[in-house]
């Protein structure tokens, strides 16, 4: 599924989007505001709104240019934006955890049975305490993997500065479209007869099956 889903990404991005990384917009931004020779064309063409951004101001005052911070010492990397790598394989591996797991399950009966139970950081960031939110009951496995993929994604590209919101939310998707025509695409290769059920991520249901 990982190869899969990186393949899938990776067509996207270099044959279909080749979106820019936010790195490399806020670097138009800066040749804008600063009015760089020669400016460069895009530069020119920015929506009147990304100057009035609250976080531009910030960023000059802290770093003395309106360039983007970036987690990475060598910055972002050098491959298109869209789709991100990491969502796409997320939300191909999740799916096809999905597949074999009934994601259906409760979280907390499962925790408790082995003498645990639900569990939230503390405010050390180093502890973990009883999450007692009304929710903790309803809460199941697919939540869980929905919420698993969104960490991966976001962890790795939103909060490192290296990819755009829509470019991992989307991601995630693309990774399920890929698992689910892989899914049944291997479906056909065995003799059994079965048909199964999952959630998406926007909540509707496909179903795999070999009948």
């Amino acid at each position: 599924m990982a190869s899969r889903g990186l393949k899938a990404s990776w067509f996207h991005k270099w044959i279909v989007n080749l979106r820019p990384r936010p790195e490399e917009y806020s670097a138009l931004v800066q040749a804008k505001l600063t009015h760089s020779r020669p400016m460069p064309q895009a530069a020119g063409a920015l929506h009147a709104d990304v100057f009035n951004s609250a976080v531009l101001p910030i960023i000059h005052s802290t770093y003395g240019s309106f360039l983007l911070p970036q987690a990475f010492p060598e910055g972002a990397p050098s491959h298109p934006c869209y789709p991100a790598g990491h969502g796409t394989v997320g939300g191909a591996c999740i799916t096809a955890i999905k597949f074999f797991f009934d994601g259906s399950q409760k979280i907390r009966p499962l925790l408790q049975a082995v003498g645990s139970d639900v569990m939230v950081p503390g405010r050390d960031g180093l502890s973990l305490i009883p999450y007692t939110d009304a929710d903790r009951d309803s809460l199941d496995i697919n939540g869980e993997l929905v919420k698993l993929g969104a960490n991966i994604t976001f962890g790795h590209g939103i909060h490192a500065g290296i990819h755009f919101r829509s470019s991992s939310m989307q991601a995630m998707i693309l990774g399920e479209q890929v698992a689910l025509s892989v899914l049944q695409d291997r479906a056909g290769g065995y003799n059994e007869p079965f048909s199964i059920s999952i959630k998406k991520f926007d909540g509707s249901i496909a179903t795999i099956t070999n009948q």
